[in-house]
């Protein structure tokens, strides 16, 4: 029998945090109505173990997916393959969700006409937390077409993330996604295919995802950059290549506008966590053959990129000025101009 709801979790070694993960939705009234998919990837350590109890004690909700390694995108590959939900939603196996939250957003989903219901998320610090809310602006339950998204606001601006985000999984299945596998940050592929998909839109004040952050080795980690910045490459090579594709296909302006910006945050963060987070210059040389490949293959794509000044300058020269800008942001004098500039911004608002 289908499901209201398919929950795909990701779960590589996280013995540790995948009880948590899945306890956190036990306590959900809808819990029969959701098909948690916890695709095991090839996990050395006690994952499947810990979930297989999971799956013997909730055979009705709670699924084991045991497969090769393959990364994060190879996860949501499988989890859209085997989705019986009517709805699709994305889940890190070291996160959790609010389950009262959930309970919301499901009596939401059972009403929705929307292709895509866009909520807030929580940024879970060591010290602190954060609500996101990407939908400021809009009505709470208008179903909103892509034109009337952007009526008021700049199709460049960012109203779309996977923590964010609940699909209609047909949609999905309709623009034949296929996210990349052996490769980090594939969330930023699932953005865009769910964008891809989606024609219609509705926002929702619920809460759901508690994203965890301020972990040392994770992949948005300044380690976790520098060790897998190949990978952020890669996915930004390969979302120029996605959009080029489909660019031009759409009558529909903001959607063109949206997925470009998409693309064009994922370039703007290549290059700038190559001169602030990335104080090495051993893989600089991957920027270097990275920006000349783009630059002849879309070269009117890459000119229409919204970049910072300094982005814009090192994208020019990076071979001489990606060493050059990380010296310039050790001084104390661009440390202080760029204090001076978040005060200014401060007081303006």
């Amino acid at each position: 029998m289908s499901k209201l709801l398919t929950i795909s979790i990701a779960a590589y070694n996280v013995e540790k945090t995948i009880e948590e993960c899945l306890d956190s939705f036990l306590p959900c009234r809808h819990l029969k109505d959701l098909e948690i998919l916890v695709i095991n990837d090839g996990s050395h350590d006690r994952t499947a173990e810990i979930v297989a109890g999971y799956e013997k004690k909730y055979p009705e909700s709670i699924h084991l997916v045991n497969k090769e390694n393959g990364g994060h995108g190879s996860t949501l590959n499988k989890s859209l393959e085997l989705a019986s939900g009517k709805f699709y939603k994305a889940v890190d196996g070291d996160d959790w969700v609010d389950a009262s939250e959930l309970d919301r957003l499901c009596d939401c989903l059972e009403k929705t006409e929307a292709d895509l219901v866009v909520d807030r998320y929580k940024e879970v610090y060591p010290d602190h937390t954060q609500v996101v809310d990407l939908g400021k602006g809009y009505a709470l339950g208008k179903v909103y077409s892509f034109d009337e998204l952007f009526a008021e606001k700049k199709c460049g601006e960012t109203i779309f993330a996977m923590h964010s985000s609940t699909i209609r999984t047909e949609r999905l299945h309709a623009v034949g996604m296929k996210i990349q596998e052996h490769c980090f940050y594939a969330d930023n592929e699932l953005d865009f295919y769910i964008v891809l998909a989606a024609e219609t839109v509705l926002f929702t004040d619920t809460c759901v995802y508690q994203y965890r952050l301020g972990s040392a080795g994770q992949s948005v980690s300044p380690e976790g950059i520098f060790n897998h910045i190949e990978d952020l490459i890669k996915i930004t090579r390969n979302l120029t290549n996605l959009l080029h594709k489909y660019r031009g296909q759409y009558k529909n302006r903001a959607k063109d506008a949206c997925l470009f910006a998409i693309v064009n945050a994922c370039y703007a963060s290549t290059l700038f966590h190559y001169t602030k987070t990335i104080q090495r210059p051993e893989k600089d040389q991957l920027l270097v053959e990275f920006l000349r490949d783009v630059n002849q293959k879309y070269p009117a794509l890459i000119n229409q990129m919204h970049l910072s000044r300094i982005d814009r300058y090192v994208a020019g020269n990076p071979a001489k000025r990606v060493p050059a800008i990380r010296k310039v942001r050790k001084t104390w004098w661009f440390k202080a101009l760029r204090q001076l500039k978040h005060l200014v911004a401060s007081g303006d608002r």
